[in-house]
């Protein structure tokens, strides 16, 4: 009697339990177009890098059309020089799964 309900317990172990735990496992084309997308996004990081300069112009005109022009062009440069690396980085370690980090250019 014991070994029965050892076995009709293992059972419903089996059924209810390893179908969630195998339903989280990722498969291998999961993984190979999360590396694309990763390495895909790093590179127009990096080449969308120059567009923060005009962005954050603008954005600081709006606000202040004299002293804008300036803070923008700096901001825009720290900003340029984030994305650069952020795009650097994640093009160098496409390998390693990560989300994104930062936002498009000019959508933040």
């Amino acid at each position: 009697m014991l070994k029965r309900g050892l076995g009709v317990f293992l059972v419903l172990f089996l059924v209810c339990v390893v179908p969630q735990a195998s339903a989280a496992e990722t498969t291998m084309s999961d993984e190979l177009g999360g590396m694309g997308k990763k390495l895909g996004r790093g590179l127009i990081n990096v080449l969308s890098s120059p567009a923060e300069i005009p962005c954050a112009m603008s954005k600081d005109m709006a606000a202040s059309p004299g002293a804008g022009f300036f803070t923008g062009f700096g901001k825009g440069t720290v900003f340029m020089l984030r994305r650069i690396l952020v795009g650097a980085t994640e093009a160098g370690t496409f390998l390693i799964p990560m989300e994104a980090t930062i936002p498009p250019v000019c959508k933040a």
